[in-house]
């Protein structure tokens, strides 16, 4: 049953992920939404084929947990990060812990490449590419059960992600530089938790990059409550993770 886990748990990862960084790119950019699912796509295959880091198993309670969590705060339109959440559940260390709630400091790269970066279209499309590439080395990777189901999930994440994105999100269309330093920033997050072998929240830190675009380019491009939602959403997979052992032995049948 690993592989059906992994199928869904990946599909609903990388669906989200590609409302959040796929659709601005494709709508805002110039890069177009066919070309920028293909290299979503192929970015994301690339990186999970060639990950070093660890796949966690996923078994019936910690599947159908996440998944009830995933179900009610989409409800409250809380992001839940499933890959955090995942692997906390799989490895509660502290260091990942303080490594999630710092992941947004990342962002203060975001405002000097708003001001360096030059180029177009090819520039969103190769920063598109790196961050994807990234999510799927960082994120994909660790549910990677069965290459061919992943590679179906990954396929039907990014198409409905990336077609749903302009009409989900609330996120102005953004310029190739902006776009560009956004992927960047979230591409250096997701390298910094790869050295320390931990899944980051990708939303999380799109959302707090967007801010500071915000600020440096003098234009609103995401609304405050998006990133205070995310950031709750990892405070609350934290929690959740911390409170699973526990319910897992309550719920346990006697032996």
């Amino acid at each position: 049953m690993d592989y059906i886990y992994g199928f869904v748990l990946t599909a609903l990862l990388v669906y989200n992920n590609s409302l959040v960084l796929l659709g601005p790119t494709a709508w805002g950019t110039g890069i177009g939404a066919r070309r920028a699912v293909a290299v979503a796509v192929a970015a994301q295959l690339l990186g999970m084929y060639t990950s070093t880091l660890s796949q966690i198993r996923v078994g019936a309670p910690e599947f159908l947990y996440v998944a009830t969590l995933y179900v009610f705060l989409s409800l409250a339109k809380i992001s839940l990060p499933i890959s955090v959440l995942s692997y906390s559940l799989h490895s509660p260390r502290p260091e990942a812990f303080a490594l999630w709630m710092a992941s947004p400091l990342t962002s203060v790269l975001t405002y000097p490449l708003c001001k360096l970066l030059r180029g177009g279209t090819a520039l969103s499309a190769l920063s598109l590419f790196i961050v994807m590439y990234a999510f799927g080395y960082n994120n994909i990777a660790i549910f990677d059960y069965n290459p061919l189901t992943t590679a179906a999930a990954v396929v039907l994440g990014t198409y409905f992600g990336a077609g749903l994105s302009r009409w989900v999100l609330e996120i102005a269309a953004l310029r190739p530089r902006t776009t560009a330093a956004i992927n960047l920033t979230v591409a250096t997050a997701a390298l910094i938790g790869t050295v320390f072998a931990t899944p980051i929240s990708f939303t999380l830190v799109a959302y707090s990059a967007m801010l500071v675009a915000s600020y440096s380019q003098r234009i609103r491009v995401i609304k405050m409550e998006k990133f205070v939602r995310a950031y709750l959403g990892i405070l609350i997979a934290v929690a959740a993770s911390l409170i699973f052992p526990v319910l897992k032995s309550l719920l346990a049948p006697p032996a």
